[in-house]
């Protein structure tokens, strides 16, 4: 019989259905707006002309090559089929039934269901209103008996509210003396420039995890990796199944790792271009945003769900998503600048 526990969850169903029924812009879920680089196309053309489907993948010096990339040692780096396999992975290692999971609200959703297929009770401090991580409440929790894992995203997401390190490592110490585990998710890292990294000799209880989907624009490959101490590396490869990263994968990040440049173009220009276009806007407007280090900007409008209606009816698709007082607000992906034009001529049509 299924356990009780997973009939009394619901599942994650993210609003997918129906966008590749029109020319929508799509920015609901901060994907990259344009294609990912024309050599990782080549490379998964030429994989499918080796005539290898029926043959088990193979991943070669793979994380070798992402822990070049991200700045670890090698074997410090462990591939996953996307980054939501590395949050459940790490959930695995740690939670069981009865457990304790420090999740900050608000968070990405895969956070709260990974830690829930396990059974674990979640302890939520909220965000302040501004958007602050709230460290000092995250310290506190950790007092509390069976807590073995504490879980967030940095910048946040929803809100794109980044938190310095220095911050962090509160977090870290004082989990380390007790014995408990905390996942960094760092998705938005290529934007933000903000990563734990560096902490990782010194902290054994840091799990790292990022992903190939948002700036390198790899989404339905589904490609992710964890970071973290070699040894901690070998027990979560134990929980990973040896053939969970298919080779379309493989050869994308491969390709997608040759190319390094072309990502770094998408990313200036969103983070020095589209972005500040945006917020120049928006407080033109008096819309209120929260002060992102993502590729994304959350939003309050005194009716959200109309904005999003009236954004669909121009063809321009955007998330609901709630602030962090629990009041509805707009999360808005921020692509390249001619898309960026496109969303700004169509909040100015609708707000006159």
């Amino acid at each position: 019989m299924v356990k009780e526990r997973i009939k009394k969850m619901s599942h994650y169903k993210p609003p997918l259905e129906g966008r590749g029924e029109r020319d929508y812009l799509l920015l609901d879920f901060n994907e990259r707006t344009t294609p990912p680089s024309p050599k990782v196309k080549e490379a998964l053309r030429k994989f499918i002309d080796l005539d290898r489907l029926q043959v088990y993948p193979e991943y070669g010096d793979l994380e070798v090559k992402i822990a070049q990339y991200a700045g670890v040692k090698s074997g410090e780096a462990m591939v996953t089929n996307g980054g939501d396999q590395g949050i459940d992975v790490i959930c695995r290692a740690y939670l069981d039934e009865g457990d304790k999971v420090i999740i900050p609200f608000p968070e990405f959703a895969m956070h709260y269901q990974s830690a829930g297929i396990q059974g674990a009770e979640t302890l939520e401090p909220r965000y302040k209103e501004e958007g602050n991580l709230p460290v000092d409440e995250i310290l506190d929790l950790l007092d509390e008996e069976k807590v073995k894992l504490v879980i967030f995203s940095n910048p946040n997401n929803p809100t794109g509210i980044a938190t310095p390190i220095s911050e962090i490592e509160k977090i870290l110490a004082k989990a380390k003396e007790k014995g408990i585990a905390v996942l960094h998710d760092e998705a938005y890292f290529e934007f933000s420039k903000i990563t734990a990294k560096d902490l990782i000799e010194k902290y054994d209880n840091l799990y790292i995890v990022r992903t190939f989907a948002k700036a390198f624009g790899l989404v339905s490959a589904r490609a992710g990796y964890v970071l973290s101490r070699e040894e901690n590396i070998q027990e979560l490869l134990k929980i990973r199944g040896p053939y969970d990263v298919n080779m379309f994968a493989k050869t994308a990040i491969m390709a997608a790792l040759e190319d390094i440049e072309y990502m770094e173009k998408y990313v200036k220009e969103i983070m020095e271009q589209s972005k500040p276009k945006l917020e120049a806007f928006l407080q033109e407007k008096g819309v209120f945003f929260y002060s992102s280090k993502a590729n994304f900007l959350l939003l309050k409008f005194p009716d959200s769900e109309k904005i999003i209606e009236n954004l669909k009816e121009k063809s321009i698709l955007v998330r609901p998503k709630l602030a962090p007082n629990g009041e509805k607000a707009v999360r808005v992906s921020i692509g390249a600048l001619k898309d960026t034009e496109r969303l700004i001529k169509a909040l100015d049509e609708i707000q006159k």
